[in-house]
């Protein structure tokens, strides 16, 4: 699937943070976070990478994430990490 912050340029993929086990969907490109996997992929509802990682009292890096699959096309079938 294609961010809706960057376009074509990143992927998004599903990625658990490792110290909290919360799950997420983050773009490869952009630092755009969601913080639910199941919620609207849409510009208007991402987070940056960096200040959500801050927030939750975490180091502001990717070394944070354990990486998951690549999010399907739209019409495609789910693949969950």
């Amino acid at each position: 699937m294609q961010c809706p912050t960057c376009d074509e340029y990143g992927d998004l993929l599903y990625a658990t943070i490792k110290e909290t086990g919360q799950q997420v969907i983050v773009c490869t490109e952009c630092d755009a976070l969601w913080e639910h996997p199941e919620m609207r992929i849409t510009a208007d509802s991402m987070l940056d990478v960096g200040t959500f990682l801050t927030e939750a009292g975490l180091h502001a890096g990717w070394d944070e994430f354990e990486i998951g699959a690549r999010l399907p096309a739209p019409g495609m079938p789910a693949i969950k990490p």
